[in-house]
């Protein structure tokens, strides 16, 4: 029997690419571009697999999944995402999706979400003709009721998630084969000892809520195998009533979600990674402009002084910007800090030539301090410098809000101590109110719109907490804000 698909994604290349993919498999498709469409045709016809975008204007992926399992259960779902929508993408497992696939799609990780739902779909359909027969079998022998008996036993152990039936104190009544094979039980033991060792229940605990409401409820937690491996676990429940609808006992059925958590977390360091490097070379570019604005003005003037400093910028950040592409090579590496002996005034030098040329653009009072002299320090230059440039860039757009006749006002100060380097950073900006200074070191947290990305300040901190050191921010709404960059010398 050919098995229906329908394909709804905003995208106009996914839809051909995949219908014509899913065809050639065998099965019959039809798409449309947003989720209000795919419940019109899901009125129109059932469905056996829906494919759907997690995001798309109007109706999202999300909501469609809602409403096919409110009116449609029997649907098997699978959800498209994109990298920075995993956490989004496991909770509609909780809804009850059958798997998720990431942009851009390999069809090779498709056929395995395909095969869950086809496998999901045999299995449902053979339970319920398995229900169906059990029905209209009451009055049969008891040797066909036994032989029913041992077809569902051989379902329940062969199931490749946990499987256990519990009473209202939680001891564990019934188990499957793998659940007895995985963690350490034996008869009489309550789920919460056999889990996690402990005395009393978890909080939480979904079999507790459904024996209270009579509903299916979810739930994920960390639990010990037998050979102390801890694994994360999804589970759901389900209610067992007699006869008067009163629930006897729940059935917990537990999968393992582990790989599913470390392949977020094993992206979200990858993202990162990539997006720290991407970030520093848009520090690059910053250079860069004030290297080009330094060459435009000396040729404007004939200044050749002024030329040649220009140029000299404009090579340094060509060479730095080659190193950090050739960064991107190693971005599957846990990144280490490559400390060397830095001079701190020749460093200071540097943060103020990348950041003079928008200062002059900008019209901005740009007041800097560089001290005459001082020991070496071993830290990472490119990274501090990275810091120290992404703050001072934060500080001149800040000063540009200030309230006329002010006019904008940056001030860049160095202390040196036998135990500390102090960077100072100072605008004369609207200022940062606290609900927003908890929030600026998150990530991907930009109070610029469009125009931030919401790393900068996070990479700063990053930085200088690799340093072991410690970003302050003194600030109050209406009176500027200042930035104190503390690092050890030792």
């Amino acid at each position: 029997m050919t098995r229906s698909i329908l394909l709804a994604d905003d995208e106009q290349g996914i839809r051909n690419v995949l219908s014509i993919y899913l065809e050639d498999m065998g099965y019959f498709v039809e798409t449309v571009e947003d989720g209000k469409k795919a419940v019109r045709k899901i009125k129109d016809r059932p469905f056996d697999i829906v494919l759907t975008d997690i995001k798309m204007p109007g109706m999202t992926g999300v909501s469609l999944l809602k409403y096919i399992k409110s009116n449609s259960p029997d649907t098997e779902v699978i959800m498209i995402t994109g990298h920075g929508d995993l956490k989004l993408a496991i909770d509609c497992l909780k809804l009850d999706a059958v798997d998720f696939i990431t942009k851009p799609i390999n069809n090779d990780i498709l056929d395995i979400a395909l095969k869950r739902a086809e496998d999901r779909i045999t299995t449902r359909r053979k339970m319920k003709a398995y229900t169906r027969n059990l029905e209209t079998r009451v009055d049969e022998k008891t040797r066909e009721l036994l032989e029913s008996e041992k077809r569902y036993r051989r379902l329940f152990n062969d199931s490749p998630s946990y499987i256990t039936i519990q009473d209202k104190e939680l001891t564990i009544l019934e188990t499957n084969r793998i659940f007895e094979r995985d963690f350490s039980f034996q008869d009489g033991m309550r789920c919460f000892q056999v889990y996690k060792g402990r005395s009393g229940p978890c909080p939480g605990c979904p079999v507790i809520k459904t024996f209270e409401d009579g509903r299916s409820h979810t739930a994920e937690m960390e639990v010990v195998l037998a050979d102390a491996g801890v694994r994360n676990i999804f589970i759901q429940t389900s209610p067992i009533t007699d006869s008067h609808g009163r629930v006897r006992s729940v059935m917990e059925m537990s999968t393992d979600v582990t790989m599913i958590h470390e392949l977020q977390d094993h992206l979200a360091a990858l993202g990162l990674h990539i997006s720290s490097v991407s970030h520093g070379l848009k520090q690059m570019l910053t250079g860069l402009d004030g290297g080009s604005y330094l060459i435009e003005s000396g040729l404007k003037k004939r200044d050749h002084t002024q030329i040649t400093e220009g140029w000299q910028m404009v090579k340094e950040k060509m060479s730095r910007t080659r190193q950090m592409v050739l960064d991107i090579l190693f971005h599957s590496k846990k990144r280490e800090l490559n400390m060397a002996r830095t001079a701190i005034p020749d460093l200071v030098k540097e943060v103020i030539s990348v950041a003079r040329p928008k200062a002059r653009q900008e019209k901005i009072i740009f007041h800097t301090q560089i001290p005459e002299s001082a020991p070496r320090v071993r830290l990472e230059r490119l990274s501090v410098l990275n810091a120290l440039t992404c703050i001072l860039e934060n500080a001149m757009d800040a000063s540009l809000m200030c309230r006329p006749p002010a006019r904008p006002r940056v001030r860049f100060t160095t202390r040196i101590t036998p135990e500390t380097l102090l960077f100072i950073i100072e605008d004369n900006g609207p200022g940062i109110g606290p609900a927003k200074q908890e929030k600026i070191f998150d990530l991907f947290y930009s109070d610029k719109g469009d125009k931030g990305t919401g790393l900068g300040l996070f990479i700063a901190m990053r930085s200088v907490k690799q340093h072991g050191g410690t970003i302050s921010v003194d600030s109050r709404q209406g009176a500027g804000t200042r930035f104190i960059i503390t690092l050890p010398r030792t």
